[in-house]
């Protein structure tokens, strides 16, 4: 009885060996993004082979954003967290690295933010500080070339796999660039204006001006808002873009006083492809 025991001990040694490893390499890595179209770019890329949690969800500001308990205790279980560049980043990546240590962060906006400041030294520009780097189909291919390089490295042998998503990716990108720049050919006036600047990379891509009625993360006071009344008026602007996440009510002012209507733009959708082809259709219209 007690050989038969120790067959069955055995036996069972040699079958954790064998599946454990494969069971636990076919599991998905747990990754954290900190807004929802990351959400949509890592999933694109890693497939199956990904479980992705976002930090702020949809309708929430990056700006204003504080992680709660339970958002903590889900990062305990990540082991990637791709990180943009928003602002809530700023407080709180520190922390988090602090609570877990473990944690691998992955920047996805520091290549594309340097090329673009050493781009803007030789001109003037207005998406300096801006950080929805990803309004910009052409930035987005290089996020996602990171994104593949990092699970690359986490799970080698689904190179192939990632590498394929990649380039499915790239040519949904490249259908879209155009999409816009065909959407956006239909007027020839390339000014709108927006409540908030989010919009600085897209409006830099397809060669149009955006014109913001918040100035680095603030309201206008009574002789910015007069100003920008003016303009408006001499624009003959007749839309004025703004995000859910902000408050409307100063720029419904300012479109009473300027005979325009307000228009929502959320550049923090998930569904991103179809979301930046409704942005440029929104922003053509507004130019007509």
């Amino acid at each position: 009885m007690s050989l038969l025991k120790n067959i069955f001990f055995i036996f069972i040694c040699i079958l954790s060996t064998v599946y454990i490893p494969s069971r636990v390499c076919a599991e998905p890595i747990p990754v954290f993004v900190s807004i929802v179209p990351q959400k949509y770019f890592v999933e694109r890329i890693g497939g199956d082979q990904v479980k992705v949690e976002v930090m702020v969800k949809s309708g929430e500001s990056p700006a204003t954003f504080n992680p709660n308990p339970k958002k903590m205790s889900l990062l305990s279980q990540a082991k990637l967290y791709f990180s943009i560049g928003v602002p809530f980043e700023t407080i709180w990546i520190d922390r988090i690295r602090s609570i877990h240590p473990n944690l691998q962060f992955v920047p996805l906006h520091d290549k594309v933010r340097k090329a673009a400041d050493h781009e803007h030294d030789s001109h003037h520009s207005h998406s300096t500080g801006d950080p929805h780097i990803w309004t910009s189909p052409a930035k987005v291919k290089v996020i996602a070339q990171k994104i593949k390089d990092t699970l690359t490295l986490a799970k080698p042998e689904k190179e192939k796999q990632f590498e394929q998503n990649l380039q499915a990716f790239f040519n949904d990108l490249d259908i879209l660039d155009k999409d816009i720049r065909t959407i956006l050919a239909k007027s020839n006036n390339r000014r709108f204006m927006v409540f908030h600047p989010a919009w600085s990379y897209f409006a830099e891509d397809y060669g149009l001006e955006q014109i913001a009625i918040e100035h680095e993360g603030k309201e206008p006071g009574a002789r910015t808002l007069q100003k920008t009344i003016e303009e408006g008026k001499r624009l003959g602007i007749k839309v004025i873009f703004v995000q859910k996440q902000f408050s409307l009510s100063i720029a419904e002012n300012i479109a009473k006083m300027i005979g325009a209507t307000v228009r929502e733009m959320d550049p923090l959708a998930e569904d991103y492809l179809g979301n930046m082809r409704r942005t440029a259709t929104a922003i053509s219209g507004a130019l007509q």
